[in-house]
């Protein structure tokens, strides 16, 4: 997977193995990281992240086969901090990053594929999803301390957030809902975001309040999420992947989402709300990006840049109503990554699949009456 974001100064771009930390205003590299070989040697417990009742043959043929790629990485609010998950050998890597360079301090195995992560406001823990519904709490003070099970969900977690004040933690997940679960008493739910008819693939938070939420149903939606009431739906032009937003000004944002459909992938919103709370969309503009599989976004300064695969090679684009970039800084980003192969997910498989097995059964209902009649 891909992953791309911007925390000033530093435009963050991971693929496979690799992580970059570069300048979006001139050709310097603050910094990279790349992903070590075999992570048994760094720490990972043998048999982290496998199923226990594999037999030790299969298990080491297993890990000769299955190298550690980049999952999912986030940055600590504090700036001082990266966590990044990986499959293949699953486990959560914590590296620090200053004062220079990044400094692998922690890996810690994870019991299946990573689906999301985020970092607590005051950095000392990072919350881990994983494919199964199951949501981890991880130290980022004890380096060695095992995770702990906070909650679950009966599907795959798409995105997972804190509530400003961590009063609750915000999940949304491929059965079309958005839960808002109590911190740290994690037993209790709070309350539902109910009305998506999809998968919730991706939410920000617009204020203490305000959540946002974009869906395969081709809906993106505002919610008071203490609540659990709707404020505002609008339609997409095709299911939601993934948003990045900016905000212009007090009650002011731009909302850029990445559609799941070819060439015509991102489409753009001016979101505002008025003294009284109610809030208002601009027309959206649609960005066009011929011959690009674009898999994410994110805005950096004044420009939003879009990563994408052209012949299972990573491109970096920029939208036409951003500023340029400095002479030859995009192919310099692109250079960094030319050794690396990569094939996009199949958001397909997101989707809900349907079986129809009541028209088979009525039709064979059918052929009985009129045998019987016969």
């Amino acid at each position: 997977m891909t992953t791309i974001f911007y925390v000033d100064p530093e435009l963050v771009i991971a693929l496979n193995k690799k992580v970059i930390f570069v300048n979006p205003n001139d050709l310097q590299i603050f910094k990279e990281i790349l992903l070590p070989e075999d992570l048994t040697k760094c720490g990972l417990t043998e048999g982290a992240g496998e199923d226990q009742d594999q037999d030790d043959e299969k298990t080491k043929q297993n890990k000769t086969k299955e190298m550690p790629t980049i999952q999912h990485v986030k940055m600590s609010p504090n700036r001082q901090l990266l966590a990044l998950t990986t499959a293949g050998q699953k486990a959560v890597l914590l590296y620090t990053l200053r004062p220079e360079h990044a400094k692998l301090v922690s890996v810690r195995g994870l019991a299946r594929a990573s689906s999301a992560l985020t970092f607590s406001k005051d950095s000392k823990r990072l919350l881990v999803s994983d494919k199964t519904g199951d949501c981890y709490e991880y130290s980022c003070e004890d380096y060695v301390a095992a995770p702990k099970l906070l909650l679950g969900h009966l599907s795959i977690v798409y995105d997972i957030l804190w509530s400003p004040a961590e009063k609750y933690i915000i999940t949304c997940d491929r059965d079309d809902k958005i839960r808002v679960t109590n911190y740290p008493q994690t037993v209790d739910i709070h309350t539902y975001c109910l009305g998506h008819k999809e998968f919730v693939a991706a939410m920000e938070l617009l204020n203490e309040n305000v959540l946002m939420s974009i869906s395969g149903d081709k809906t993106l939606k505002l919610w008071d999420f203490e609540k659990g009431e709707e404020l505002r739906s609008i339609n997409l032009p095709a299911p939601g992947i993934k948003m990045t937003v900016k905000t212009k000004a007090p009650g002011k944002y731009e909302v850029s989402v990445l559609l799941h459909q070819p060439n015509e992938c991102v489409v753009q919103y001016e979101i505002s709300h008025d003294q009284e709370g109610v809030w208002s969309f601009s027309s959206g503009d649609v960005l066009s990006f011929p011959d690009v599989i674009c898999c994410g976004l994110t805005y950096a300064e004044e420009r939003l840049y879009v990563v994408g695969v052209v012949d299972d090679h990573l491109t970096l684009r920029l939208t036409a109503n951003s500023p340029a970039a400095p002479e030859n800084w995009l192919n310099m980003v692109e250079e960094q990554f030319k050794e690396l192969t990569w094939t996009p997910e199949d958001i397909s498989s997101w989707f809900k699949k349907k079986f129809d097995n009541v028209s088979e059964y009525l039709e064979r209902k059918k052929r009985r009456i009129e045998e019987k009649q016969k």
